[in-house]
């Protein structure tokens, strides 16, 4: 017996619940991955916390914990756990709508995505998500506990960390990442005012390509869906506004627009030049690259 493992295996629903369960029982831990996540001292009271939430059409947040701030404000945390699962493709998209979702809903007044995993997954994440927590993180706040409960929950996250060493197989689609990353550069270089998402691996089937063109500001965003073949803004849980937004876009002549309801969202949407990303390298597409950068510019103009 000896030899063997305390643990067997270590799944993500057992993270899940361990997490779950400091989240609920521990103010200190509340307030130091409240803090963590969001980069500020915060002196949080958790109004709850929830494990699997599924909605029908945006799937499923692995926990979802809501928490009063200092200034009294309802805010939530959806919290996607990983150790060695593929991500699926728009994964963090859809937990940013979900948060949308309940802003809409009233469940809460600001909310913030997280990817909770190991360094190494993280370094190698493809989603967009507004902050990331590693296990390795949360081992260091347990080790600095004095007693054997916090060291047990350090050493079991810490298996966890090794199943990710052991388990981890990479999804990171090269092409898709050099094609990506060449796209970014090149906006960044010339169109600076789109403020490009930040380079990072991808997948083969993550195609859309993110600008902030507000700084600050990420609930409006443009997108190049490539495969769409759309350029559009969206207007994030802004669904309450579609007669204004589509107000402002009537008069508009030089660009054939489609303004529609998308969910809690309002997108506005120009058809972008066709690209074949199984067959055609960056340098192949420039001309078409330059024109979408270009009708991002444009949509920008309106914002």
């Amino acid at each position: 017996m000896n030899a063997l493992n305390t643990y067997l295996n270590i799944s993500e629903r057992d993270v899940d619940l361990l997490i779950l369960e400091e989240l609920l029982v521990s103010q200190p831990f509340a307030n130091w991955f409240v803090s963590e996540a969001t980069r500020q001292p915060s002196s949080i009271k958790i109004i709850g916390a929830w494990h699997s939430v599924s909605d029908a059409l945006l799937g499923e947040s692995d926990l979802i914990v809501k928490f009063s701030s200092e200034m009294g404000v309802e805010e939530a945390m959806l919290i996607e756990n990983k150790i060695d699962a593929a991500a699926q493709i728009e994964q963090g998209y859809r937990y940013k709508m979900r948060g949308e979702k309940g802003i809409a809903q009233g469940e809460w007044a600001k909310f913030i995505t997280c990817l909770f995993a190991p360094q190494s997954y993280i370094d190698r994440n493809t989603e967009a998500y507004d902050i990331e927590v590693s296990y390795e993180q949360v081992i260091a706040f347990f080790q600095t506990q004095a007693d054997i409960r916090s060291q047990y929950r350090a050493a079991f996250l810490q298996e966890a960390v090794e199943k990710n060493r052991r388990g981890y197989q990479s999804v990171v689609c090269q092409r898709m990442t050099a094609f990506a990353t060449a796209y970014l550069d090149f906006v960044a270089n010339h169109y600076p005012e789109l403020n490009p998402e930040r380079a990072k691996p991808r997948a083969s089937g993550h195609d859309w390509v993110h600008f902030y063109p507000i700084p600050h500001q990420k609930n409006v965003v443009i997108v190049h869906q490539i495969r769409g073949q759309q350029v559009k803004i969206i207007y994030h849980g802004q669904h309450e506004r579609f007669d204004e937004i589509a107000t402002r876009f009537d008069e508009v002549s030089d660009m054939q627009l489609t303004v529609k309801r998308s969910g809690k969202s309002v997108t506005v949407a120009a058809q972008a030049p066709h690209i074949n990303l199984a067959r055609n390298t960056f340098d192949e597409v420039i001309l078409q690259i330059q024109q979408a950068a270009a009708l991002a510019k444009a949509l920008k103009s309106f914002l």
